[in-house]
């Protein structure tokens, strides 16, 4: 799958998961930013949008005199417009991973911010991006695309969800010949599973080749085929064929 989309329920967790893959990647060919909480006395008084270059801004605040209102909130719609949106279009053209946090109803009050990231789900690079459970007309629209895989983030799976993206886009990421040939055998398996065509012992078959691929690869890291692949097959599976694979 070229995109992935962490869903989960505010304070879940998504933010912190994506601040910790971008350190992981830090001085990689990765762009985008975070929606960092701006607290005051444990008070959640607004939010900071937070490039990946560095720089933080004022998005939103429970006391600012203009801008956009959501829920207690007024949104600096300028602020996605001149920093946000900027940031999306270097990414598109430089970056080999874009992250995206998070795609929610302040994010969505700006329509240059929208265009910006439909343009970058289209024509992009690959992008990680979290979003809430609300049902939100574009955020739904993009959880249905096929180019995209949902990541659903629990407390129960947040660990083995940051260990197995790390992984995914460490390798994304990689100038290795054999890395990039094993992702592009997943890439092929993913398209069987998503399009509905293939059988499943069609799909099992490459299942298997691309496990002793990556044995044959990598022997002394048994576990590589599941941590990078074994989830994401059966998560796709579940998003796209309604049902587990065996």
């Amino acid at each position: 799958m070229k995109h992935l989309l962490i869903v989960g329920p505010s304070g879940i967790g998504k933010t912190t998961l994506m601040k910790r893959l971008t350190q992981s990647l830090r001085g990689g060919p990765i762009d985008g930013f975070l929606t960092e909480e701006f607290r005051e006395h444990e008070q959640r008084m607004g939010f900071w949008l937070s490039p990946l270059d560095g720089r933080q801004v004022l998005l939103a605040h429970r006391r600012m005199e203009t801008g956009h209102r959501v829920g207690p909130y007024k949104v600096n719609v300028q602020v996605l417009e001149d920093v946000a949106v900027p940031i999306i279009r270097r990414g598109m053209g430089q970056a080999c991973v874009l992250f995206l946090d998070e795609l929610g109803k302040m994010e969505l009050c700006s329509q240059p911010f929208q265009q910006a990231v439909q343009d970058a789900f289209d024509h992009g690079p690959s992008i990680v991006a979290t979003g809430g459970l609300q049902p939100l007309p574009f955020l739904n629209a993009l959880k249905r695309r096929r180019d995209v895989e949902l990541v659903p983030l629990t407390s129960a799976n947040r660990g083995l969800v940051e260990e197995e993206l790390g992984a995914r886009l460490t390798a994304l990421c990689a100038e290795d010949d054999t890395v990039r040939a094993l992702q592009r055998q997943a890439d092929r398996i993913c398209e069987m599973i998503v399009t509905g065509d293939a059988a499943l012992i069609d799909i099992e078959i490459q299942q298997a080749a691309l496990r002793e691929a990556a044995a044959r690869a990598f022997p002394d890291k048994q576990a590589l085929y599941q941590l990078l692949y074994e989830s994401r097959f059966r998560r796709l599976w579940q998003q796209f064929r309604h049902e587990e694979i065996r």
